[in-house]
């Protein structure tokens, strides 16, 4: 019946004396430019799928989705737009200046560029400089203050979003912060996009006023990627029992006098499959997992045997990477043993999770401070068990017998789709 509605539509609209003609030559010109970029670009021999090679719409689709198909390690996924797969060919994309960050990071901009969306490769240099200084200086505080706390229930949230967005959601229970928060890609999909921008106006008034009258002397880098780290890292755990009961074991016996805190050099030196659980999950779900697009230099670039013009983008996608059945074993399971191997340091090397190069994240030392000492005390201090009506776990599998992955959704940062109703976790003092 649809295809009939808009066939009698174009009949009418070509019957028209007076719009026949400019539509038929509009249409024209548009199939015509469609023909081009499918058939004709120099992007044409790169495959992948028939229509992102006419749009860039069914990417924007699938990144909104959290989905991400590895067709080959040089994949067209946009009329204007490769990806890379291959670990080698992203490290040489993102090791130089040379393709600079694309036009896409303006639109998160602010009156002044930060660090993460700062284009000019000497203002990013200059943004490098001015943090990490603070950021190493503030890791030895940090790990000092860490071990003075205790190991309390706040300690899974301390150094992430509770604490460093100040958000309160542990002290109200309040999550409309995050329910609120748009997606401004694609507007027309979300009705009510004008009210959450006023809301957060709103809310954003409200916080200065009450960070005004806090005393804090904090920095705060990478909360929401550290956030996901760790709640990612807990769903792993909850999905493979046998794995969360070995680096539960493998904590307890190593640090069984529950009155002090582990702290990060200790869980590091001290807890290897722990630090193996922390890796696997970071390759399995990376926090930064959407597409990081790079301008082609002026004399265009070659990966593989395909040219690829000045014109195009190419979108880094650590996600794919970290899925690349040619470089991981049953890339869509969890095996923290694949990194406790004759070949760990190799496999090392074929992590992206803080990027690489000369865009590799500056807080990624305060990073692995925080994921390290957080899940080695909350480890050790507390159970963790799925509800009975859990609707992801070790009983739900996919087609290939592993446990089913809780749905995620991504742009740049990944995060579950529905947390409302598939994050829940039942917490008991060990």
């Amino acid at each position: 019946m649809v295809l009939m509605h808009l066939a009698e539509t174009f009949r009418r609209l070509f019957s028209s004396r007076s719009l026949g003609p400019a539509v038929a030559a509009a249409v024209a010109v548009y199939i015509g430019r469609l023909i081009s970029r499918a058939f004709f670009s120099q992007l044409s021999p790169i495959p992948g799928p028939f229509l992102n090679k006419l749009s860039n719409l069914p990417l924007k689709y699938h990144l909104l989705r959290g989905q991400y198909h590895t067709i080959g390690e040089v994949v067209r996924i946009g009329y204007d737009m490769v990806s890379l797969s291959n670990t080698s060919d992203t490290r040489l994309v993102l090791a130089t200046h040379a393709f600079q960050k694309g036009p896409t990071y303006h639109r998160g901009r602010t009156n002044e560029p930060t660090s993460f969306s700062a284009i000019d490769p000497e203002l990013n240099k200059t943004r490098r400089r001015q943090l990490d200084a603070g950021a190493h200086s503030l890791i030895k505080t940090w790990d000092a203050e860490i071990s003075q706390q205790g190991g309390q229930a706040r300690a899974n949230y301390f150094y992430t979003f509770h604490r460093m967005g100040a958000f309160n959601i542990l002290q109200t229970g309040d999550t409309s912060v995050i329910d609120k928060m748009p997606i401004q890609r694609v507007p027309w999909l979300f009705p009510g996009l004008k009210q959450s921008q006023q809301f957060l106006l709103e809310l954003v008034r409200d916080a200065i006023a009450t960070r005004k009258r806090l005393i804090e002397r904090q920095w705060r880098p990478a909360t929401d990627t550290t956030s996901n780290t760790l709640s990612w890292t807990i769903a792993n755990l909850l999905n493979y029992p046998d794995i969360h009961r070995r680096v539960t074991d493998e904590v307890w016996s190593t640090f069984p006098d529950m009155t002090r805190t582990i702290s990060f050099g200790e869980a590091k030196a001290k807890l290897p499959y722990l630090t193996a659980v922390i890796h696997e999950s970071m390759r399995l779900n990376p926090s930064v997992s959407g597409m990081l697009p790079r301008s082609v230099p002026v004399e265009g670039a070659a990966f593989q045997g395909y040219s690829i013009p000045r014109t195009a983008t190419i979108c880094v996608s650590i996600a794919a990477c970290h899925r690349n059945p040619k470089t991981w074993e049953n890339p869509n399971t969890f095996n923290p043993d694949r990194f406790l191997g004759e070949d760990d340091e190799g496999k090392l090397r074929d992590l992206l999770t803080f990027s690489s190069g000369v865009r590799v994240c500056i807080g990624r030392n305060l990073g692995w401070l925080v994921v390290y000492t957080v899940l080695a005390n909350i480890l050790r201090k507390y159970n963790f068990a799925l509800p009975e009506n859990a609707p992801y776990g070790p009983q739900r599998t996919d087609k290939g017998g592993v446990p089913a992955e809780i749905p995620g959704s991504a742009y740049i940062l990944t995060g579950p789709s529905h947390p409302q109703t598939d994050c829940w976790v039942n917490i008991s003092h060990a």
